[in-house]
């Protein structure tokens, strides 16, 4: 009796599951290849894709815009989260922060900004205009920008640069005594994709906005104030106009956000939501003026 057939079929079948394998491993490699290397792995990772990455950073906020090895961060979360954001931008192989984007100087805005900058050099930041009722966070993190040989520039409407494929306008700011209306209007565009960034802007930085300009719509924002009902109203939804929202709030928090008020005008204008407090970090890979959604959840 022979043994053979036997044996060629073993063979046949172990070969088969080894190329299953190895088409796995590279097609999630090729697919994302930050999870096979990080900052110090001695592996140069070629991104091919231009993406944001809103990251969950619990009650606060924190996004990452990537083009052509070109960076730019938009807020941090807390200094409790600067892990978090490290890990991301780890994974990147990126040896600076190209721009960084203050949309205004609470804590769970610019908190991180500090550890974050003893890793990665900031080459150019963005804010709104220091005041009184902000000096001590907004000036450190404006004075080690400068010490890092870094510029500070003040987020003023029409404010303009390219960061890779990507071209970023300030919208500008309400220079109001209230920090959360005093956030900076952010519009990012690629390939005729466009996502608006809104800080913690409520009613009266909305109505201030639009004054100036009504030319708001994109294809994705980044919803107010982590979904409070004093922000993203509906009137500014019909300029925004935006296919999915993006809402930045903590798992649990103690503000009840997102806000039902919110999640219904959202709803309202026919809007698909996504949360990190359900989703954790959304990547927006943006291909051919097509988008490809990724959660980590």
């Amino acid at each position: 009796m022979s043994f053979k057939p036997i044996k060629r079929k073993i063979i046949t079948v172990t070969t088969a599951v080894l190329c299953i394998v190895v088409f796995t491993i590279l097609l999630f490699y090729f697919r994302d290849p930050s999870l096979f290397a990080g900052k110090n792995s001695g592996v140069t990772v070629d991104f091919e894709d231009d993406f944001i990455k809103f990251m969950d950073v619990g009650q606060g906020d924190s996004a990452i815009i990537y083009s052509d090895g070109y960076c730019a961060v938009i807020d941090t979360g807390e200094s409790l989260t600067s892990d978090a954001v490290l890990a991301d931008l780890g994974r990147l192989n990126i040896e600076q922060i190209d721009m960084f984007i203050a949309s205004h100087y609470h804590t769970d805005h610019i908190g991180a900004f500090e550890e974050i900058s003893k890793v990665y050099p900031v080459k150019n930041m963005i804010g709104p205009k220091i005041n009184h009722n902000n000096i001590a966070k907004a000036n450190e993190a404006k004075e080690t920008v400068l010490k890092q040989g870094g510029n500070f520039y003040d987020g003023i409407y029409g404010l303009n640069f390219a960061l890779g494929e990507w071209e970023i306008t300030i919208l500008g700011y309400y220079n109001c005594n209230d920090e959360n209306d005093r956030s900076i209007y952010v519009m990012a565009e690629i390939q005729d994709v466009k996502f608006l960034f809104t800080g913690d802007g409520e009613r009266l930085a909305e109505e201030n906005l639009l004054s100036r300009t009504r030319d708001i719509d994109c294809d994705v924002l980044k919803v107010a104030h982590h979904g409070s009902k004093g922000g993203t109203g509906y009137e500014f939804l019909q300029y925004a106009k935006p296919e999915y929202a993006v809402i930045s709030s903590g798992e649990g928090n103690e503000y009840g956000h997102p806000h039902i008020e919110t999640v219904n005008a959202l709803e309202k204008i026919n809007a698909k939501i996504y949360r990190t407090d359900i989703k954790g970090d959304i990547t927006f890979y943006v291909d051919d003026g097509e988008i490809e959604i990724i959660t980590e959840k």
